[in-house]
């Protein structure tokens, strides 16, 4: 498995990145591109067209961001996830994921303001247990930060020491 943190460029030196833990403890199946929205990473680009690739996120969107997109006059998210993107929604778990590490309204902005993202292979978790992540706020219902997601994933991929070992880091950090 690869886990490719697609990072705002403001999260990456933000103490409450929970995404350092990951490349810290896993550089072997983890590693960073910051975001660009008029000059995206080649890589990056050649990734989202593999076919083992995908974005990580939720198949559905808060109300709230469903509520703006209709009061902009816009296609809502949900809208786009479910209809424009149907057979693009993977139901297995893919080889290498891109995570949007970023706060929630950074993320909707990276995803709005990024025709490579919109149009990329999608995967989302299928049960998720509620964020202990409190150090943040404004944060989404259901929502997980980068660490909680990525712990998740290497459950799904059978890599429970791994997983393991970023539950651990992750107790520490947020005490």
């Amino acid at each position: 498995m690869q886990v490719i943190l697609l990072t705002h460029e403001r999260e990456a030196t933000r103490a409450t990145n929970t995404g350092n833990i990951a490349l810290e403890y896993f550089p072997e199946f983890c590693q960073r591109i910051i975001w660009s929205r008029v000059a995206p990473s080649e890589l990056l680009l050649a990734k989202l067209n593999e076919s083992g690739s995908a974005l990580l996120f939720p198949k559905e969107l808060p109300n709230e961001e469903a509520e703006q997109g209709a009061e902009s006059g816009s296609e809502s998210s949900n809208e786009l996830t479910r209809e424009s993107h149907g057979d693009l929604i993977l139901e297995t778990l893919p080889k290498t994921l891109i995570i949007l590490d970023a706060t929630w309204q950074e993320a909707r902005k990276m995803l709005r303001q990024s025709p490579y993202l919109k149009t990329a292979k999608r995967f989302s978790l299928a049960e998720t247990p509620k964020s202990q992540f409190s150090l943040r706020r404004n944060q989404i219902e259901g929502g997980l930060c980068t660490l909680e997601c990525i712990i998740e994933l290497f459950k799904q991929a059978d890599m429970f020491d791994e997983a393991a070992r970023l539950t651990e880091a992750f107790q520490d950090f947020c005490q």
